[in-house]
């Protein structure tokens, strides 16, 4: 394969996603012309500020080769806080959104040092952190809908600036930041190295535990913030409705062209893989696929993202090679 076979390669990899929005656009538009009607769109939109937030998280988590299962929990986790400590008085919600926060650092403080310290693969340590919190939430919850969200919560997950959705605009503005740090900074630079190649970044004087330490941590804080928009936006506890989030965050940026091997991927990526999974999560409740159908392809649309990242890896190589 020579250097310009590679570098085709690399670019349909990157426009692959644009690619699928398009086709994705265009079907809808035969099959269900009421995805484009006012309601579905807000929903569309609402979908994009929701899943973009924790996508942003799991990106910083990916791109150290790490991954993180433990994101629904913890926005379930959140509104399970935000509800039991005000029981809807705005007056204790700044309290409240600092015991969340805290809660969602210490979730991922614990993911890191399960990574870090004990060895344990990212896959397990984090789903073992899903499955405690999960089990905190559902002694607290029993399992049903349930507490009282304070209407002040109701600007951050429902309201809508000039039209636009609030969560769009918060995942607008932390995209452009995360955007900037990882590209323009020496914290983004430590990230990819340290995803990159861990040992190398380590010997060039990179302190490779406090950088996966971060993502981990910086995950759990975006998870905590998408807890506070759903808790907003649906106004009561339903721990069943953020779990999705554990797939869709990851999902996002692994159809964007985020590498699960970490060290490759740009936040650029992610948003076209955020932009991709809500509109087609959304029409596929138009087709009435039901949760099912929905997995079907989500896990589909992986398995392709996936198999043409390794293709453009494996081009990469033989052009070095």
């Amino acid at each position: 394969m020579n250097r310009a076979g590679a570098l085709a390669s690399d670019f349909g990899a990157r426009v692959a996603p644009l690619a699928g929005l398009v086709i994705v656009l265009i079907a809808a538009a035969i099959t269900s012309p009421s995805l484009f009607e006012s309601s579905n769109l807000r929903l569309i939109l609402f979908q994009i500020g929701l899943i973009g937030i924790t996508a942003l998280g799991q990106t910083l988590v990916l791109l150290v080769a790490g991954i993180d299962l433990s994101v629904g929990a913890v926005i379930g986790l959140t509104a399970v806080i935000v509800a039991a400590h005000t029981d809807g008085s705005d007056g204790a919600l700044p309290v409240a959104i600092l015991l969340a926060a805290a809660a969602g650092a210490g979730v991922g403080l614990l993911n890191a040092l399960l990574v870090i310290v004990r060895g344990v693969p990212p896959f397990v340590a984090t789903f073992a952190s899903f499955v405690l919190v999960e089990g905190v939430i559902t002694a607290v919850t029993r399992g049903a809908p349930s507490g009282s969200i304070p209407s002040g919560l109701h600007t951050l997950g429902a309201d809508r600036v000039a039209g636009i959705p609030v969560p769009l605009l918060v995942f607008a503005v932390l995209a452009l930041v995360v955007g900037v740090i990882l590209a323009r900074t020496s914290a983004g630079r430590r990230l990819y190295a340290t995803g990159l190649n861990p040992r190398a970044a380590a010997m060039s004087g990179i302190r490779t535990p406090l950088v996966v330490a971060s993502a981990y941590v910086a995950c759990a804080l975006f998870a905590v913030l998408a807890g506070l928009v759903d808790a907003g936006y649906i106004g009561y506890v339903d721990a069943q409705l953020s779990r999705e989030l554990n797939l869709e965050s990851i999902a996002a940026a692994v159809i964007g062209g985020v590498a699960l091997t970490g060290g490759e991927g740009t936040v650029g990526q992610t948003v076209c893989g955020v932009l991709l999974l809500a509109v087609l999560l959304v029409w596929m409740v138009e087709l009435g696929t039901g949760v099912g159908g929905q997995l079907a392809v989500e896990g589909a649309v992986i398995l392709g993202a996936v198999w043409l990242q390794r293709q453009t890896l494996s081009q990469k190589r033989s052009v070095k090679g």
